[in-house]
């Protein structure tokens, strides 16, 4: 009974680590924030950052789920698939003006374009990501956040 388990459990990694749902890279724009990402099977994604904010020492956050709302695969074959997606999510941040701090909470919206390369598990994107702050009315240039991100995927 204790090897059925352990090769389930062993078919159960190996279905996760082929399928590359995961991903893990960097995005760069107002500040720079490691995102993870997991795609699920229709092609929508969660997308979770967390990072510096205008590299000042203040901590932003965001969870944001993404819709593919369009597929070029056949643009550039020999390249790899273009996407366009848009989400809704989340918004955590600790802004630290040198006298205070404030907590602000918010929602995040998202639109990213860009490629999933078909040589390499990399997903290279520029994104904008505007935000409305709720809790202390600090919208920080939440308006202003336009990244671009390398997402290794496995």
């Amino acid at each position: 009974m204790k090897k059925l388990i352990l090769a389930a459990i062993f078919c159960m990694f190996a279905a996760t680590t082929f399928a590359q749902n995961n991903g893990l890279g960097l995005r760069v724009g107002s500040g720079a924030e490691v995102q993870y990402e997991h795609i699920f099977s229709s092609g929508n994604l969660i997308k979770a950052n967390a990072g510096l904010f205008d590299f000042n020492g203040s901590f932003f956050g965001t969870c944001v789920y993404d819709w593919e709302v369009c597929n070029w695969s056949n643009w550039t074959p020999n390249a790899g698939n273009w996407f366009l997606q848009a989400g809704v999510g989340g918004a955590v941040g600790i802004y630290n003006n040198g006298k205070q701090s404030d907590l602000d909470l918010g929602v995040a919206g998202d639109v990213a374009f860009g490629i999933h390369f078909s040589g390499a598990p990399i997903t290279l994107a520029v994104d904008y990501r505007p935000t409305i702050l709720l809790l202390n009315d600090n919208l920080g240039g939440g308006f202003a956040s336009i990244g671009l991100s390398c997402v290794v995927h496995f």
